[in-house]
């Protein structure tokens, strides 16, 4: 698996699933070895929780499933230290609700503050995000089910350590723009996961970034410029009906080139043009760098 990564061109770190593609049993020092010899290096490891945690993983009513979802969770943290990355995604696709009044909302998001405050104690050295998701087929609603909601767990949680890694398609689903939730996100924005969809509620396509909606993929790659980010890119794409290894190529590609436009239209003074409102200078500008008009 780690060998075909390989092949991708202009691939450089992977993410790991735990406990899915790795777990406390996996020989870490051969995964490590595995990454050398392909040339690439760990990015983030990211949790998958059981599912016996059905119910919950940091929600469950039962305390004694909560600690084990934070010990996995520490687990993971471990993991990603002896795999030479500093990073641990946390996506529960447990923790949340189905109906109204089947939940106590503040108290499943004080039990998610209070959970990831453990984690990051732990591990002061390891950077721990929430990826939310606002619904999917496991959680119809989750307890933290926006970029707003999560920029107020990070006030909550209340540690350096802490912050988003935010999903291009999970924005969309969301009804967000975006670009303004990793403007929103700031210095606590950690990773991002790229990929697109066609906006219907709770479907998440898990497309080619860029290929549905290219003028917000844009905007958003300008505010990750802007606002300095220095993660890497994780594509969460399900190339179900393509050769993996050519969409993973034509994302790179997709990136790489729209990274560029961000720099041409910083430089053609597209703040300028925000600072304005002026809409119609700002579509213009669009125009200008992915259509080649104007």
């Amino acid at each position: 698996w780690v060998s075909r990564q390989g092949m991708i061109k202009g691939l450089t770190v992977v993410d790991f699933n735990f406990p899915e593609h790795i777990s406390e049993a996996t020989d870490l020092g051969e995964v490590k070895a595995w990454l050398d010899k392909a040339g690439l290096r760990a990015g983030a490891v990211c949790l998958r929780y059981p599912k016996s945690m059905i119910r919950g993983a940091f929600t469950h009513p039962d305390p004694a499933i909560r600690a084990e979802a934070v010990r996995l969770t520490k687990k993971a943290c471990e993991a990603a230290k002896a795999l030479g990355c500093d990073e641990v995604v946390v996506w529960s696709a447990y923790c949340g609700y189905d109906y109204s009044f089947a939940a106590d909302y503040k108290v499943l998001f004080e039990r998610v503050a209070e959970a990831f405050r453990e984690v990051c104690d732990a591990h002061p050295d390891v950077k721990v995000s929430l990826e939310y998701k606002p619904t999917d087929e496991n959680t119809r609603f989750f307890a933290v089910p926006s970029t707003g909601a999560a920029v107020l767990l990070a006030e909550r949680v209340d540690r350096e350590n802490f912050g988003l890694t935010l999903d291009f398609g999970h924005c969309i689903m969301a009804g967000e723009n975006p670009a303004q939730s990793a403007a929103m996100a700031g210095d606590k924005l950690f990773g991002v996961q790229l990929n697109d969809g066609y906006s219907r509620l709770a479907a998440e396509d898990g497309m080619q970034f860029g290929s549905v909606h290219p003028v917000q993929a844009l905007e958003f790659l300008y505010w990750l410029r802007r606002g300095g980010y220095k993660g890497h890119f994780y594509f969460d794409t399900f190339p179900h009906n393509e050769d993996p290894v050519a969409e993973a190529e034509a994302n790179i590609e997709t990136v790489k080139r729209m990274w560029e436009m961000c720099g041409q239209m910083e430089e053609e003074g597209i703040e300028h043009v925000m600072k304005s409102m002026d809409a119609m200078k700002a579509i213009a500008a669009v125009n200008k760098v992915l259509f080649q008009r104007g």
